[in-house]
């Protein structure tokens, strides 16, 4: 039989009444998030899916959802958030504050790649193209990288690796959509036709979510976005939410990754 109210915790180290954990379920379950069965049963699952519903709201998610509490109240509210695709991870929310990302990394500008990796071709249109710089292309991989097939340049593939282990640990519920839409591609950036997008030497990559890829420049991103953020700023990579155009799909190695990175390429 259901019930209207929640009578006990449920999640991390909480009591988990099979009746109190079956409605928690069924309200993650409308607002898109992951929990596997309806079954009462308080699993690796639902605690994660309580700790990314929290992320939403609370700034040190602890995984409990407390009769009364604040998680409580946010399940509870009868028009959840808006979705493109039904699922909470790609819903649409404000950009974060400026100086929230990137703290501490520098985007690489073009003259900046040109010195410390070379330049990958000799002319650039609006599509992609291959690199054709001989030294450039010897250090270029195609890879799997978790859930992600990539080509790229071979230290860019090795760092990826780890943000994607991260990724998977830390954020599991992206990690299981995690896409892309590519991450060598010679050519200009969008919209221009002098700046060489920093796709051209494999260090940056375009990140989908369920499929679905952030929109450019609409002064929104995707939620599940600004969760795996930070996990890309650690590593170094530079996420273009901040760029003048807005790119929230958009993570490249920053000037301190290329400097390393320069150093290891033969």
């Amino acid at each position: 039989m259901s019930q209207e109210t929640l009578l006990a915790s449920v999640g991390f180290q909480a009591t988990n009444r099979a009746a109190d954990v079956a409605l928690v379920q069924r309200l993650l379950l409308r607002r898109g998030y992951r929990v596997g069965l309806v079954d009462g049963i308080c699993g690796d699952r639902t605690r994660a899916a309580i700790r990314t519903f929290q992320q939403g709201f609370l700034s040190v998610p602890d995984g409990r959802v407390d009769p009364g509490g604040t998680t409580w109240r946010h399940l509870q509210e009868k028009r959840p958030a808006p979705t493109r695709d039904g699922g909470s991870l790609t819903r649409l929310v404000a950009l974060p504050p400026r100086n929230s990302v990137n703290n501490g990394l520098v985007a690489a500008n073009n003259a900046y790649m040109v010195q410390k990796l070379g330049q990958p071709r000799s002319q650039y249109g609006v599509d992609c193209q291959p690199v054709t710089d001989p030294r450039l292309k010897r250090n270029i991989r195609t890879e799997m990288v978790g859930p992600l097939r990539v080509t790229g340049l071979v230290p860019a593939l090795q760092n990826l690796r780890t943000v994607v282990e991260e990724i998977r640990t830390l954020q599991p519920d992206i990690h299981a959509g995690l896409g892309t839409a590519g991450m060598l591609c010679c050519r200009y950036v969008r919209g221009s036709t002098t700046a060489i997008s920093n796709h051209s030497w494999g260090t940056a990559i375009d990140v989908k979510i369920n499929g679905e890829l952030d929109d450019y420049r609409d002064g929104l991103v995707q939620y599940g976005l600004t969760l795996i953020a930070p996990i890309f700023n650690r590593h170094g990579w530079y996420w273009g939410v901040t760029f003048s155009r807005e790119d929230g799909m958009h993570f490249e190695a920053s000037r301190s990754l290329i400097d390393s990175w320069s150093q290891q390429i033969v």
